[in-house]
């Protein structure tokens, strides 16, 4: 029998694979349909989540905004739901009963197709309050992200019993595969402050977002005969974490050009899970370049450093690049792609349409794939005033 360590650390380092780092995606229904770039520029009550100096790029007539965003990308590879909760019946049903080679092939190759496969979900909501002006301009955010992969492990003593299992009786505790669900939620609050100054005749801003941070670290490990969906109380497999941490973000403007460097979460922060695992947060360094015309904006960000979240779990840095077309202020078109330099996961293609009537009532929606199995959708309510 496999010991609950042993178990916990073949789930979590599958599950774990490709998962966008904690505090990383930031979903918004403008900003998502941009591939997430913003660090040079683009509109400030996005931009200033991933570059608080951006909080200064605000138009003459801006006085307040209040948005609400919230998104979520999904990856079921492999039909994993499908397959898991066929093959859960199937098992409830064949225990204690006998059973023949037939079914017990039908078992493993079920079994096969999960150890293949994993569902990741990673969401997330914020709302934002912006009171722009030239002194220091400043933007307060409630912020909520949520990471989840569920993942089958197939045990080789498994494949051992139900490759010879002939003709008996069945017994579903006889299964050592396990199965679990890994992940955490991060909630933030705080506020980004920036100020513009003039030198060398170029308008530069520097920004800082000091901000509180709560993380619930989930693991939940069983074998496949243990694992039991409806009674999963998420609460009982938390572990709670908090900290304090700190963004930094500067921007120039040479014109219609932009230039940003930004440092997410200065303090690197290790939370554990309930077997002692270790989720990392570390600092991430982006560099940003944008132009903004009339009817135009292109922006490009790209992480200098590649960050994991989860030891073994493979590096991200990944690269964004956005376009989007203004319409007389009352539509905006937009376009994305984003890839990651180290491979972990998938490129992915995003794409998004707003609507502004006046320039003041604000709705975007964006939407993200990535391969056949995974889709994203975000959407954003706002008011500018």
């Amino acid at each position: 029998m496999w010991t609950k360590n042993q178990i916990a650390s073949a789930i979590a380092a599958g599950a774990i694979i490709g998962a966008v780092p904690a505090s990383a995606e930031v979903f918004s229904g403008r900003g998502s349909a941009m591939a997430g770039a913003g660090v040079a520029g683009g509109d400030y009550t996005y931009s200033a989540l991933v570059n608080p100096a951006t909080a200064t790029n605000f138009k003459e007539n801006d006085d307040f905004a209040i948005t609400f965003d919230f998104g979520l990308i999904a990856n079921d590879q492999n039909e994993f739901i499908d397959t898991a909760e066929d093959l859960t019946d199937y098992i409830d049903e064949l225990d204690g009963l006998l059973a023949d080679q037939s079914s017990a092939d039908y078992i493993l190759d079920s079994l096969r197709t999960l150890d293949d496969s994993r569902l990741t979900l990673d969401a997330g909501a914020q709302l934002t309050l912006a009171v722009p002006n030239n002194f220091v301009s400043g933007m307060l955010y409630v912020r909520q992200s949520a990471f989840l992969s569920t993942e089958v492990s197939l045990a080789d003593s498994d494949v051992e019993l139900l490759s010879n299992f002939g003709e008996q009786y069945f017994d579903e505790n006889d299964l050592e595969s396990a199965a679990g669900a890994f992940g955490y939620s991060l909630q933030e609050v705080g506020f980004a402050a920036a100020r513009e100054f003039t030198f060398g005749g170029y308008r530069v801003s520097l920004g800082a977002t000091p901000k509180y941070q709560s993380v619930e670290t989930i693991e939940y490990i069983e074998t496949v005969a243990n694992f039991d969906n409806d009674d999963f109380d998420v609460d009982d497999y938390m572990l709670d974490h908090s900290n304090f941490n700190i963004d930094f973000g500067a921007t120039i403007n040479w014109g219609q050009l932009q230039g940003g460097l930004s440092v997410r979460n200065t303090l690197a922060q290790k939370y554990e899970t309930l077997s002692g695992m270790e989720i990392q947060l570390d600092p991430q360094v982006t560099a940003g370049v944008g132009y903004t015309g009339e009817v135009f904006t292109v922006l490009g960000d790209l992480d200098l450093n590649a960050v994991e979240l989860f030891d073994g779990a493979g590096e991200v840095q990944i690269a964004r690049l956005g376009v989007e077309a203004d319409l007389f202020d009352w539509a905006q078109l937009r376009l994305g792609y984003r890839h990651d330099l180290q491979d972990t996961y998938d490129g992915a293609f995003t794409a998004g349409i707003g609507f502004s009537p006046f320039d003041v009532v604000q709705f975007h929606l964006a939407a993200t794939q990535s391969s056949d199995d995974t889709l994203g959708a975000a959407l954003q309510f706002g008011l500018d005033l």
